[in-house]
């Protein structure tokens, strides 16, 4: 037989699994459950209290380069997280802390496509795919990359 004592702590478990099953599959509605904290980031200024480093990222489209402008991610505002300040292909990822920089989040402040099948306003035609290599190294996960510093990338659409 069942007491009551028992009832009530296999009641707790079980809303206590409901409830943190309920978080989990909130984390992953984004896709990926990855940290996406660095979208809200809006620097007024640089400052030497913020995390800061450097990658390199060149675009191919079909042979062609493609030009990452200058100050994307910059307004009268503030610098996001990911933002550039020239066209030299310079990504800055400043935060306050210590935070997840993935490519697809500097394409998501751009405002621009990046995926196995778009890169910009491109769309991959029959035999042509969307590739990505980090120091020479091909990263089939592309979207998902986590930026490091000093690291170069290439993108293409080819």
């Amino acid at each position: 037989m069942v007491s009551m004592g028992q009832v009530l702590v296999l009641t707790m478990v079980g809303l206590a699994l409901v409830i943190v099953g309920v978080q989990l599959s909130q984390q992953g509605e984004d896709g990926d459950g990855g940290d996406d904290s660095i979208l809200d980031v809006c620097l007024e200024s640089h400052s030497n209290d913020l995390k800061h480093y450097h990658v390199s990222m060149e675009l191919f489209i079909r042979g062609e380069a493609a030009l990452i402008p200058a100050d994307v991610g910059v307004s009268a505002k503030c610098m996001r997280g990911i933002h550039t300040h020239s066209s030299d292909g310079t990504l800055h990822i400043e935060t306050p802390s210590t935070m997840e920089a993935r490519a697809e989040h500097f394409f998501a402040i751009w405002d621009q496509p990046f995926n196995s099948s778009h890169l910009l306003n491109h769309v991959a035609e029959d035999g042509e795919k969307v590739s990505m290599t980090v120091d020479g190294v091909e990263v089939e996960d592309f979207e998902n990359h986590v930026l490091a510093d000093g690291q170069t990338i290439v993108i293409k659409l080819e």
